[in-house]
Formats: C-alpha cells, sequence, structure tokens
C-alpha cells in the first residue's frame, strides 16, 4: 500500500463518514477547517491506499506549534480512521506516519482513538464476561506507542462517554429513561416553552447561556468566535445543529391562570376529602407559580432563550458537544425539552447513537454524571491517548522540563505579587 497527503476533501470525507466502525466529526475534513481558522493549525489529510487506489485507513492530523523553539507535533483527534483489530493495517499505518512525521521534524504524534477499552455498567463497573480490547492497547504499545495512562479526567479528548441507542423504536427509548426525565418533559408542556432549531445567527445565543452556565459550574467557555467558527465551518458540510429553547412568562401566566380556573370549575363537582385536599395544594402551587411568573414577565417582557445545545450529525451519529442554560425558569424544564427533542431529532435524522460528548466518573464530578446516566445511555470507556515519539529529546523537554518551567514561571510571579502587597 502506498501513504498519501493532501488528500481530496470529497473523497476523505466519503471515506471517514461513511467508514463502518470508525467515523467521527473530528476526522472530517470540516473539523480540520475549523481548526486551522481557530487555532492556526495546519491540517495534513492522510491516507493509506491499496493498489487499486482505494483508501484503506486515514488520518486527520492537525499540525501544532508549541510557544517558544519547540519543533512541531501532530495530533490526531480520535484517530486513525480504520479498523484497530485489524493489526497489519495499524502497524503499515503506524510506520508510514511515523516517517511522515519525522519527514516534517515533528516531536511526536498524539492519537486518541475512538475505540472502547473495556464493557462497563453505567455506574463505571467492568461487566464481567464483557468485551475487553487490551489487546489493541498492547499492540499500539508494541508498535512504539507510549501509553498516557488510564485517566479518569478529560485529556484532549474525554476518555469516558454516555452513548444513546438510536436504533430503538421511540418508546423504547424513552423506557430506557430513568428518575423523573419523561415527567419533567411532560411538565415542559404546561408552560409556554417553545423547542426550534437555530441556525448561525443563534450562535451568540448559544455563547450568551454557556457564559452563564461556565459563571455559575466554575469552567472556563471559550470566546464567542471559537462558536461561531465551529458552527459555520462544519455547517458547510449540513454537520452543525443548534438547538434552542424558549419561554415566554407572560404566555406562561396565561396558561397557569387558565389551568387554575379548570381546577377551581371542576372542584365545585367535588365531594370526598381526598380529592379536595389534592385539589386545595394544586391551587395552591398554581398561586405561587403565578407570581412566580408575573415577576419572570417584568424582568423579561418577552419570549427569553433559557437553553441551547450545539449538535454536531455526521454519517450515521450524533455528538452533543455543548450547552448552556439561563438559570433561571428551571420550572418549567426547558432543558429537559431540549435535551428530549434534540435527542430525538438524531433518532429521525437516522443516527445509530447520540453521543454525550463527556463524563467523569471521579466523585467531584458525580452530579453531571448522575444526570446523563438518566438519559439511557450506555457508558463508553475508550483507550486512551498515546504518542508516537519521533525526536526523544524535545520530546523529552516538551513532556518534562516544559511544565517544571512553566510551574516556576507561575510561582515566580505570584511570589513577586506578594511582594509588591
Amino acid at each position: 500500500m502506498t501513504f498519501i497527503q493532501n488528500v481530496d476533501y470529497e473523497k476523505f470525507d466519503d471515506f471517514v463518514r461513511h467508514h463502518k466502525t470508525k467515523s467521527h466529526f473530528m476526522q472530517s475534513p470540516a473539523w480540520g477547517e475549523h481548526n486551522a481558522s481557530e487555532h492556526g493549525d495546519k491540517v495534513h489529510r492522510t491516507a493509506l491506499i491499496d493498489d487499486s487506489g482505494e483508501i484503506r485507513a486515514a488520518a486527520l492530523m492537525l499540525e501544532r506549534r508549541p510557544a517558544r523553539f519547540f519543533p512541531p507535533y501532530l495530533y490526531c483527534p480520535r484517530g486513525y480512521v480504520c479498523d484497530f483489530s485489524d493489526k497489519a493495517l495499524v502497524s503499515e499505518m503506524t510506520n508510514a506516519v511515523r516517517s511522515y512525521a519525522a519527514s516534517l521534524g515533528a516531536m511526536f504524534v498524539a492519537i486518541d482513538p475512538d475505540v472502547e477499552r473495556r464493557e462497563l455498567s453505567a455506574d463505571g463497573e467492568p461487566i464481567p464476561g464483557g468485551f475487553d480490547n487490551s489487546d489493541i492497547v498492547d499492540h499500539l504499545v508494541s508498535l512504539g506507542y507510549r501509553h498516557k495512562g488510564w485517566t479518569t479526567n478529560f485529556g484532549r479528548s474525554p476518555r469516558f462517554t454516555f452513548r444513546i441507542d438510536l436504533t430503538r423504536d421511540k418508546k423504547d427509548i424513552e423506557k430506557s429513561f430513568t428518575g423523573n426525565i419523561m415527567k419533567n418533559v411532560r411538565k415542559s408542556h404546561h408552560y409556554a416553552v417553545r423547542f426550534c432549531e437555530g441556525s448561525s445567527a443563534e450562535i451568540p445565543i448559544l455563547y450568551s447561556l454557556l457564559s452563564k452556565t461556565a459563571d455559575r459550574d466554575n469552567f472556563v467557555a471559550y470566546k464567542e468566535s471559537y462558536y461561531q467558527s465551529f458552527y459555520d465551518s462544519l455547517a458547510k458540510d449540513s454537520m452543525s445543529h443548534v438547538y434552542l429553547g424558549y419561554v415566554d412568562p407572560s404566555a406562561t401566566v396565561v396558561m397557569l391562570r387558565q389551568e387554575l380556573a379548570e381546577l377551581l370549575e371542576k372542584r365545585t363537582k367535588l365531594r370526598k376529602e381526598g380529592p379536595l385536599r389534592e385539589s386545595a395544594e394544586s391551587e395552591a402551587r398554581l398561586l405561587r407559580e403565578i407570581e412566580l411568573f408575573e415577576g419572570y414577565a417584568e424582568k423579561y417582557p418577552t419570549e427569553v432563550p433559557v437553553s441551547a445545545h450545539l449538535v454536531v450529525r455526521y454519517g450515521d451519529k450524533a455528538w452533543a458537544v455543548h450547552a448552556g442554560s439561563l438559570g433561571e425558569m428551571n420550572e418549567t424544564f426547558c432543558n429537559n425539552r431540549v435535551y428530549y427533542e434534540k435527542l430525538m431529532a438524531q433518532k429521525d435524522a437516522g443516527c445509530v447513537f447520540l453521543d454525550m460528548f463527556g463524563t467523569e466518573i471521579d466523585k467531584r464530578f458525580r452530579t453531571v454524571h448522575e444526570f446523563k446516566k438518566q438519559w439511557g445511555g450506555r457508558l463508553v470507556e475508550f483507550i486512551g491517548e498515546f504518542d508516537l515519539v519521533t525526536r526523544p529529546f524535545w520530546f523529552f523537554l516538551y513532556e518534562k522540563v516544559r511544565p517544571m518551567y512553566r510551574n516556576l514561571r507561575f510561582d515566580m510571579i505570584e511570589f513577586m505579587k506578594k511582594i509588591r502587597k
């Protein structure tokens, strides 16, 4: 076979998009264009082709240059696109990539394959008798890759995620939900909640809600330009989709008052103590909510976006990559509604799964894990990150000396701040 570079955009996209097991949007040429635009990465579309010219394995590699005097390195996100159980093919691809990286003067090639490690329960416990791909890890190590370990957190990409099987019919998907998911989705219909798919014009709304979520949950959001570039770069290939949930407080007040009037009308026909007591409790709840939403209506005189989600659809798969919410009007369960509707939208589009794009089984982040678990997905553990080193001296400096220098520099800055005080 022959290793080639600068593979034609459409030919590369067709192979990755339709690969039976390893198609992933982060190997799409559109993802390469986004990273070139946003980060200045140089994009390498490479492939192994057989004697007939057909692609057997592909790798979208992003050339990144660390600060200062370091040589570049190559990052192949969720690659390679090939059958990792075909050891001969993986070996040939590795040898070709190693030579190619060396010709560019790269320090190393980083990969984090879309390959599962083992079968797990939803709580992260290995399932006895379940599948185990340890042999793939062993094979990669034997080829010279350095495994970065079994981390439990996010690395370059999430090492754990939930994937919701969409090959089932909708009723079976709903039955797999746990907790109050469907109850809350149904409750959302009692309020003036509107769900829709947006366009590039709604990305500023997504950014605004993401920023509010970041402030509440203590994480750092990207700049607005990042999400705009993300959407626009992938929209060219019909990959990016933004879903929004709106709430109209004033219309909600009207709905609640109507519900209250109907409740009081029905009460005139009640005689038994139990139903009368339940009716009185419902009346009290409705009065509280009417007062609450009258307050919201003063703050938000018109319909307001409460939830926004960015989904990538590629081939027959989908990834829910970013989401943000207002943090107010949670009583409407608008966010649950958007989760549900976006999921079913991917089902209707013919996707085989929706990837929740990351979870952390670490106890510090258990709340997020438990929320995502409720949607009935299967917990997926990837085999992790690997570095194929081509320039050992520079790799050592990059991995060991650079972090020491950065930590020392940070400590010196903090020390100088204290002296100035």
